[in-house]
Parts: C-alpha cells; sequence; structure tokens
C-alpha cells in the first residue's frame, strides 16, 4: 500500500512539473527508468546506438550517487566509476561473455526484454576490493530508455 502510494506521489509530483515548468524529454535526454521492461517486443523497442545506451546507463549508475569507502565519502563520476565493456546481447556473431551476460538478463527480467537489451558493465576504482563490478541492461523502448 505505502509503495503504491509513492508511486503515486512521484508521478503527480512529475506531472506538476512538467505543467508548471513545461519539462519535455526528447529520446537522447529522456530519464531512465528501473525495473525490468514491461511489454518490451518488437513493436515497441528501438534500435539504440552505443552513445545513447551509454548515457542511459551513466545516468542510472552515476548521477549523483556517492560510495562510502573506509570512512571516505566519494561521488560516483565517470572518471572514477568507468565502463569497461559494452555488449549487445543480440547481435551478430557472438563475443566473449556475451552468452554469460545473456543468462543474467534473462534472469533478471526474462528472455524477451534479454534480446532487446545491451549490457553495460562499470568498475568502481576507488574501492580497495580487486575489480568490483557493476552490471547493468539498457534497453530503449518507444516510451524511452529502461535501465534494469
Amino acid at each position: 500500500m505505502v509503495r503504491a502510494l509513492t508511486k503515486a506521489s512521484a508521478v503527480v509530483a512529475m506531472g506538476a512539473a512538467v505543467a508548471v515548468f513545461g519539462l519535455r524529454f526528447p529520446q537522447d535526454t529522456q530519464a531512465a527508468s528501473g525495473g525490468c521492461p514491461l511489454g518490451a517486443n518488437g513493436r515497441t523497442a528501438r534500435v539504440a546506438q552505443v552513445d545513447g545506451v551509454l548515457a542511459a546507463a551513466r545516468r542510472a549508475v552515476i548521477d549523483h550517487k556517492s560510495e562510502n569507502i573506509q570512512g571516505q565519502v566519494t561521488r560516483r563520476t565517470t572518471a572514477n566509476f568507468p565502463v569497461i565493456e559494452v555488449v549487445e546481447l543480440s547481435s551478430g556473431p557472438p563475443v566473449p561473455g556475451q552468452e554469460a551476460l545473456t543468462r543474467i538478463a534473462i534472469s533478471r527480467c526474462g528472455k524477451l526484454a534479454a534480446h532487446y537489451s545491451w549490457a553495460v558493465i562499470f568498475t568502481d576504482t576507488q574501492s580497495v576490493l580487486c575489480c568490483v563490478r557493476e552490471i547493468v541492461f539498457v534497453v530503449l523502448l518507444k516510451h524511452g530508455w529502461n535501465v534494469y
């Protein structure tokens, strides 16, 4: 019940912002939504360029996020949280690691969503642990970007 009220409040707030400020989100700057992409299929999925995929992934993973590493609060930036790999999951000849990434995407949101998605892998250069990775999947639908 609380979750439904929170989502409703967010929708009302966004509607008010659009009405008051006249905000518009063109396709390449549209805010990325989280969670599984609902209704991802051949009619709703759009062709995406790697630049748009990276921008959507960075908005979801980097923007306004901070980490506390050994008592030091660090804000994520493109320099300290770089992208190390981008893979289109339904591309032509498979590339190393594509099958494993596809399995992860399928386990998160199903086979249909994974088919239209890109995988973006970030690494945390500020962490004292080696090889800390964050994997997100990005899909462009007719209503905008979805990062899950």
